[in-house]
């Protein structure tokens, strides 16, 4: 392909940018499917090929820029975030040598410092492939740190226990699945309005030393999946301090608060925790995947990712120290932080912040016209996340409440009006509002107001509608 060709190429995806049209094609996978295709060629198809690729991926593809694409922590990327992925895939580096990725490494290592010092951390982790991955890192360090030398010599035996809120993300589990421990080491701990009861994480702590068990983490949310409910971050570093254990926040979703004057004290007590995830990716709106685990003690993320010597031929060369590769559980990873640090250049962390600060605010304004509004009940608002549920009819059960919200939920997404998420909390099923980048501003709200009640009252107008 000539640069002239490419270039023709990059202004037709660049035509969609401003994210205008269709919340999604309405299509099911047969059709899209046939829409795609074909996927193999034995002949050069040469650019019309891959122009028409270009077209059908767009007409097939959800519209996550749209102001009704609410059913996700993510949206469209910044545009000098997009410009950093597009130079990241020029250069088409690996990050685990300094040798082959000199720049990209020292952005990297900046990058980690700046997330870090929002937190009061020291400066010391890595990017990695997203806030599931950050989490499992949270785990290895904290075995590393209950069994120096586990890296090499396995469990030996010790029944190790983790802990994590009722309302803990679901890579949680599968961090205590694929390191080993299993799923019933985990321990879930009761949640009072979302958050993390640290009366019932000690009492748990305390039963499992006196069953014989070794408690090695305690895993925080700052921004649950459906509440968007933040642990009290310092009871429960108090508690982990108490008992020798190692403390890591899951800020995926909620650390974006960092950037923000407004919202940064939902945070208060991060800087006494021993790691965090933190995701760019979703508020901050960098490019997918754009993540980094942060954590205090570096020694300890060193052992824990101890790749002993046979990756030494990676390394060999004056800069070994400044390898990324050492410290982190891939080779062949992308330069992602390019993205975060050219949406940093462009908005600065002042910008950065007034994006949070527009997402909880048309949050907020949801929340009140919702708290208004005599037909719909508001569950939980918390951050960027607005939990509802209908005001129930007659003679309503729960259960019928449940595959109201259910019809409502599908009936907006089939009619290309929004797509929202329904979620269960508390035994009842409800409608997760989220915010998360700016097209969702609080005229957008309004719109998603005026089609839920519309929604429903077309499927509760149905007399022949008992919500099965």
């Amino acid at each position: 392909m000539e640069p002239e060709e490419l270039e023709q190429l990059l202004l037709k995806i660049m035509q969609d940018f401003p994210n205008t049209g269709q919340l999604h094609s309405g299509l099911g996978y047969d059709e899209i499917k046939s829409r795609l295709m074909p996927f193999t060629v034995d002949e050069p198809g040469g650019i019309d090929a891959v122009a028409r690729a270009i077209d059908a991926y767009f007409d097939t593809s959800v519209n996550t820029g749209h102001p009704g694409f609410l059913r996700a922590f993510w949206g469209p990327s910044e545009p000098s975030s997009i410009v950093a992925s597009l130079l990241s895939d020029v250069r088409n580096t690996a990050m685990h040598s300094f040798a082959v990725a000199p720049s990209a490494t020292i952005i990297e290592t900046e990058m980690v410092k700046a997330i870090s010092n929002l937190a009061g951390f020291p400066g010391h982790g890595i990017f990695t492939t997203g806030g599931s991955n950050s989490n499992e890192m949270g785990f290895l360090c904290a075995r590393e740190d209950a069994l120096p030398g586990s890296s090499v010599t396995g469990l030996s035996g010790q029944n190790l226990r983790a802990f994590a809120s009722a309302e803990a993300h679901y890579s949680v589990d599968a961090a205590a699945n694929m390191m080993g421990i299993g799923t019933k080491a985990l321990i879930r701990i009761p949640c009072i309005d979302g958050q993390m009861d640290p009366l019932a994480l000690e009492e748990a702590i305390i039963q499992e030393k006196q069953d014989g068990n070794l408690p090695f983490i305690i895993l925080s949310t700052a921004g649950t999946t459906v509440r968007g409910s933040f642990d009290n971050l310092n009871a429960i570093s108090e508690i982990a301090q108490k008992h020798g254990i190692w403390h890591h926040v899951d800020a995926s979703w909620g650390g974006a608060a960092l950037f923000s004057k407004r919202h940064s004290n939902l945070l208060n007590g991060i800087e006494k925790a021993d790691s965090f995830a933190f995701d760019a990716h979703k508020m901050i709106g960098s490019s997918m995947v754009c993540s980094a685990f942060l954590v205090k003690d570096e020694s300890i993320l060193s052992r824990a990712m101890s790749h002993t010597n046979i990756g030494d031929y990676l390394f060999d060369d004056p800069n070994r120290e400044l390898s990324l590769g050492r410290i982190s559980p891939q080779c062949g990873r992308r330069a992602d932080a390019l993205k975060l640090w050219f949406s940093w250049l462009e908005l600065g962390k002042k910008g950065l912040g007034e994006r949070v600060d527009a997402c909880v605010d048309a949050s907020k304004h949801l929340a009140h016209l919702v708290n208004e509004h005599p037909q719909l009940v508001l569950v939980s608002f918390s951050f960027s996340n607005v939990c509802i549920r209908f005001t129930p009819h007659s003679n309503e059960t729960n259960e019928q409440g449940n595959r109201r919200v259910r019809k409502v939920r599908n009936y907006l997404e089939d009619n290309a009006k929004c797509m929202v998420l329904d979620s269960i909390l508390d035994n009842q099923l409800v409608i997760r509002f989220t915010a998360s980048h700016p097209n969702v501003d609080k005229a957008a709200t309004e719109e998603f107001l005026s089609n839920l009640i519309e929604a429903d009252e077309e499927i509760s107008s149905d007399s022949s509608n008992d919500y099965s």
